[in-house]
């Protein structure tokens, strides 16, 4: 019940009888927002007389869709259920229902669909707009005058929706069917009829707010709008006593996140080897939330279980690795680094007689670990939570990658057990340490070896790059991460152990309540340090199964063409310096001293256009550039190199 008293048909006069006796020939009766709202009849006859001159302004089907789509976005059931029956003859019932139920698959076309779109997002987060929205209705056709009367039109239906929002006017009966109805309040005021339990309304919204997002992000910003600090002060207040609509918690999270969101999917985001997302690995990632599987055990989740040992064999095939390594699905490279790091533990202790289950590291002998002197800091995390201490550094050349010859007299010096990492994948240089000689000589010696491969394990897919992981499968442990180079959505990192008995005696453990059969493969937590996680194997199998052999090696092949293309571009540019060799995806640049190199990085990230992270190597104050997202193209590259030198010229 409104809180609001209005007047009865027969104790009302002047206009705001017209008011009623309008609805009266339209509706057959007085609508309930007509009764309230005409208690000021004035101004409810300006704000009527607006939508009639918008209206007239307007194709009628156009205004429709336009009215339909904003009252979607403001949650207006009053105004989905009115129009919906105005737009009644000009779509037929069925498509109507199609439209009222997901517009984006109703057969409406493209310029429609991207013109419903504009006008959702006016109801729902008309403050996040920008330029760019109103960008995609002009490449859909839209003259300028058209765009303001499709923003004219849903922003007015946002007027009148919020205004009975507001005083709580309850719904009017109506006379559509009501399966038509269902589908034209689905997601409104939190109604949702479905079977799905009260699901499909939030997630339908969730669904809008997702294509809206990846709609904007190949022409947006890519830098985030505000700070953490800003949007603190937005997110900031006590948690409510009442809970909300959950439609309604998913409408006001998209619009306190979104100023927030860094475009990482865009294709000219190179920061920090944050890979984009394909796709196929985006959409099986929902089906992975939707069902919602504890992807640990295989009795439990058969499927994601299943799937996990294919997904395994397809990248150890892929990669050129031993047949019959482990695969276990890690939160990412540092996780991925631990399991391989800890399966050599064992290893090594177990190799001297050393039983590390029983009586654990303390009174062990001491396990000496050589890594290169750039390795990645990932490396010296994961031996920390392992109680192995800081590594012994070996020296590297102007590349980053280990010297053979250091590491053999590191070798010579070690007495006892001794694990060595690699690094395929220098984080500034892309460089890959010497594997077959570095492997031979930590091997003649008795050290598990393991390779730190984030991003550059994947260059073993490819036989372009054959040469920079000779030797590579002989290693006893990999770890590398999928939403890097695969550019599946984090998390997921990859652990791949060759003896998988290693890694089992880790992380294999026998309880009264988990049924276990000696006789099957491994269950998905012997292979990593969790019992209970998502099924982060599900993507890696979509995305590897939308490209295919071929197209992972073209994927990878991809990504080192755009960085070498950028290098190349950059380095024709007065004032700017490659410090690398560009042999696979990563490109380092200077712009003269320290000081310039870090306004010029300043002025790049602050255009917005392009996103590149500072950095330091080899004494030197850098901007490095990391080509990880698959829909990075020619413009991007060209875009990127344009920007890079705005920075130069403001800085002349």
């Amino acid at each position: 019940m409104a809180i609001i008293t209005a007047p009865s048909q027969a104790d009302v006069s002047g206009l705001t009888a017209r008011l009623y006796a309008h609805d009266i020939d339209d509706l057959g009766f007085v609508a309930g927002h007509t009764r309230v709202l005409a208690l000021d009849p004035e101004a409810y006859a300006a704000g009527e007389a607006l939508f009639d001159a918008i209206a007239g302004s307007m194709d009628t089907r156009r205004y429709e869709l336009v009215t339909l789509a904003a009252a979607l976005g403001v949650g207006s059931g009053h105004c989905r259920l009115a129009h919906g029956r105005k737009s009644l003859d000009l779509f037929g019932r069925d498509q109507l229902v199609r439209i009222a139920r997901d517009y984006e698959t109703a057969g409406l076309s493209p310029a429609e669909v991207e013109m419903m779109r504009f006008a959702e997002k006016v109801g729902r987060s008309a403050a996040t707009m920008t330029d760019a929205d109103s960008e995609r209705l002009r490449d859909a056709g839209f003259a300028d005058r058209e765009i303001v009367q499709i923003a004219l039109a849903a922003a007015a239906r946002n007027y009148l929706s919020r205004a009975i929002q507001a005083l709580a006017i309850p719904v009017d009966p109506s006379p559509l069917d009501d399966e038509l109805q269902r589908a034209l309040l689905a997601g409104i005021d939190g109604r949702d009829d479905q079977p799905s339990g009260g699901y499909r309304a939030p997630l339908d919204r969730a669904h809008r707010h997702a294509l809206a997002w990846l709609d904007s992000v190949p022409t947006r910003r890519v830098a985030p709008a505000r700070t953490a600090d800003e949007i603190a002060v937005d997110v900031d207040a006590p948690l409510p006593d009442e809970g909300a609509d959950a439609t309604a918690v998913v409408d006001r999270l998209a619009a306190l996140a979104e100023p927030g969101l860094m475009a990482i999917g865009s294709g000219r985001f190179f920061g920090w080897v944050m890979g984009g997302t394909l796709p196929a690995a985006l959409a099986a990632d929902w089906l992975v939330s939707a069902w919602d599987q504890n992807g640990a055990m295989r009795f439990a989740t058969p499927a994601t279980a299943a799937i996990e040992q294919v997904t395994g064999r397809w990248i150890v095939e892929l990669l050129g690795l031993p047949e019959g390594s482990a695969v276990g699905f890690t939160t990412g490279g540092t996780t991925a680094n631990f399991v391989g790091l800890a399966a050599g533990r064992k290893a090594v202790l177990d190799a001297v007689g050393w039983d590390l289950d029983a009586l654990g590291l303390s009174g062990s002998p001491r396990i000496t670990v050589l890594a290169g002197d750039e390795r990645h800091a990932s490396v010296d995390l994961a031996l920390r939570y392992l109680g192995l201490g800081a590594p012994v550094t070996v020296a590297a050349d102007d590349q980053g990658r280990i010297r053979p010859d250091a590491l053999k007299e590191a070798l010579d010096t070690v007495d006892g057990p001794v694990i060595v990492c690699l690094q395929a994948g220098n984080l500034h240089s892309g460089a890959f340490d010497p594997m077959a000689e570095s492997i031979a000589a930590a091997h003649a010696k008795g050290a598990w070896v393991h390779v730190d491969g984030a991003f550059g394990l994947w260059a073993a897919a490819s036989p372009r790059f054959a040469d920079l992981v000779r030797g590579i499968e002989g290693a006893d442990s990999w770890a590398t991460d999928a939403h890097k180079t695969l550019n599946v959505p984090y998390d997921c990192g990859v652990a791949i152990v060759a003896r998988p008995e290693a890694v089992r005696g880790v992380f294999g453990l026998h309880t009264s309540y988990i049924i276990h059969d000696d006789q099957a493969p491994a269950d998905p937590y012997e292979k990593v340090p969790e019992m209970s996680r998502r099924a982060r194997e599900l993507p890696v199998w979509a995305a590897l199964a939308s490209l295919g052999r071929s197209g992972t090696v073209a994927l990878v092949d991809r990504l080192a063409e755009n960085a070498r293309a950028l290098a190349d571009g950059l380095s024709r540019l007065p004032g700017v310096e490659v410090l690398n060799d560009v042999v696979f995806t990563q490109v380092s640049l200077s712009f003269g001293s320290d000081d310039r190199t870090r306004r010029v990085s300043e002025r790049v990230m602050a255009d917005g256009e392009v996103w590149m992270s500072g950095s330091h190597w080899r004494g030197r104050d850098i901007l490095r550039i990391s080509v990880s997202n698959w829909t990075t193209g020619a413009d991007d590259v060209e875009r990127s190199v344009a920007a890079v030198a705005r920075a130069l010229e403001a800085e002349a």
